[in-house]
């Protein structure tokens, strides 16, 4: 899976690995944190929730722009970098003044604009030689990788420190939750010593348009072949809208019904996959597995034999120390989805790998019309889930007398997981590939406003949440997934046709 990628590829990981650990710390208690903080209702908090996660994924189009004509990819992520550590360090300050938060937020925002969508194109930018080329999709689904190893020890941060200040130093819970946003600094600063340190690894991507004789490959397409390719990537920029419509109520109306319609006590053994130490047990014991029964030098088996032997002691230490009924928040939920992509990443290039052998891979686009499907499938689970439960109106904010076991939940992120792996690096390496080399910074911008669109008509589902039955909000969720797909599907050929215009 990683042999024959650039070097410069895995800096580019370890930074999205840093700047992801600070933003997913943040997300995983940020509605809670609006509601305790504040004392908005879930209309209210969605609206705030909608509307940040709107303009952090616009901000990328005056980023890329900026990049494309003055400051070049590295030094506006660089810049980037400083500006959000600035933004989570407020959100860190412990006041209940709203304007203070909406500054915190206006530099969260700045910072993301001038990051996000640029250290995507430097990833794109390592793949420009021939050589290279047919490496691009199993690279940025590498890179996307980075991002959710950063990802899946978020919640575990911003949840070990919320429950310090809370439970052990008895402060409020708004406090323990800006504690948590603290952590989030932690993990801009690694990321921006990973990129000014090793730079000499990716300083050839590092390119303004007009920089290298390559962009004047740029001036060959004809009139027709510039409209094409913008059509393709705007048919596929608009449909994708509502993945992220859908996707992004993990951190909405998922996490509403994670912490009043879910089991929060339960048994030792289904705890072990919410203790992170139970986890890396499980992570440790399957590795091992894995890499043991594969062909290999002996010495090599012997060590996974280890780590197996190792991953199960552990395991059953941490059985040891649980009590019959345990309890945990439901913040943790959001470490699924991440994991799920670490470990399914390898799974999903070798296969696709596999089929790339046999001239039977499908094209970037394809593979994100599968993805729209599967998080059909993914929204229906939590359908049945909820099917027979009390709306949100009728507990006026309390807690469900009648609770589900957590394994829906977990059930539907590994859904939207494989969905994320179809839909979310292809799109980046689809609009890396069919963009005009001149306007990438410019194109990937464009790719987080569509990521924006869905964010802000996110918090519309939100507001269905507070005001439909939960199976009825949820199944909306579905018909939108479908109606996407299909629409996508129907003009396949076309975007296809396009992309191929460009190997």
């Amino acid at each position: 899976m990683f042999s024959g990628h650039p070097k410069g590829l895995f800096v580019l990981f370890f930074a999205s690995m840093g700047e992801r650990f600070g933003w997913y710390t943040m997300l995983a208690v940020l509605t809670y944190f609006l509601q305790a903080r504040f004392h908005w209702s879930t209309a209210e908090a969605s609206s705030i929730y909608s509307t940040f996660m709107m303009v952090i994924y616009l901000m990328p189009l005056v980023g890329g722009r900026i990049a494309d004509r003055y400051l070049g990819y590295g030094r506006a992520v660089a810049v980037g970098t400083l500006i959000m550590a600035a933004g989570y360090g407020m959100m860190a300050f412990p006041t209940g003044n709203r304007w203070f938060l909406y500054g915190a937020l206006a530099v969260i925002c700045a910072g993301t604009g001038l990051f996000k969508g640029n250290l995507a194109v430097l990833v794109g930018n390592l793949y420009e030689s021939k050589e290279l080329a047919h490496l691009r999709d199993a690279g940025y689904n590498i890179y996307y990788m980075g991002i959710n190893c950063g990802a899946f020890l978020a919640p575990y941060a911003a949840n070990s420190m919320k429950s310090y200040v809370h439970r052990r130093l008895k402060r409020s819970l708004a406090e323990g939750y800006h504690a948590a946003f603290a952590a989030s600094v932690v993990g801009l600063l690694f990321s921006l010593i990973v990129f000014l340190a090793l730079r000499r690894l990716y300083r050839h991507a590092d390119y303004r348009s007009g920089e290298r004789k390559a962009e004047q490959g740029d001036h060959q397409l004809s009139p027709q072949e510039m409209r094409e390719r913008l059509i393709a990537v705007g048919i596929v920029l608009v449909l994708v809208i509502f993945f992220w419509m859908i996707f992004q109520q993990s951190g909405l109306t998922l996490s509403l019904f994670a912490r009043d319609y879910t089991l929060l006590s339960v048994g030792r053994y289904t705890y072990l996959i919410f203790d992170l130490w139970g986890l890396f047990a499980l992570i440790a014991a399957v590795l091992g597995v894995v890499f043991c029964v594969r062909s290999g030098p002996l010495r090599a088996r012997g060590l996974s034999a280890l780590l197996a032997a190792a991953g199960l002691a552990l395991g059953i230490y941490r059985l040891s120390r649980f009590s019959a009924t345990n309890s945990y928040d439901p913040e943790l939920f959001q470490a699924f989805n991440p994991l799920f992509i670490v470990f399914f990443t390898p799974l999903v290039v070798g296969f696709f790998g596999w089929l790339g052998e046999r001239g039977k891979e499908p094209p970037a686009a394809t593979k994100i019309a599968i993805g729209m499907l599967v998080t059909a499938f993914a929204a229906l689970i939590v359908v049945f889930a909820s099917t027979g439960l009390h709306s949100p109106a009728e507990l006026g904010g309390g807690r469900s007398s009648a609770l589900v076991s957590p394994y829906w939940l977990i059930a539907s992120y590994f859904l939207f997981t494989l969905a994320e792996l179809c839909l979310s690096p292809m799109g980046l390496s689809f609009v890396s590939k069919v963009a005009p080399p001149r306007l990438r910074g410019l194109m990937q911008g464009a790719w987080l406003a569509s990521t924006a669109a869905g964010n802000k008509l996110s918090g519309l589902i939100g507001w269905l949440y507070a005001r439909w039955q939960l199976w009825q909000t949820f199944l909306f969720m579905v018909g939108a997934a479908l109606l996407a797909a299909l629409a996508l599907l129907g003009v396949l050929k076309r975007i296809n046709a396009a992309t191929a215009q460009q190997t």
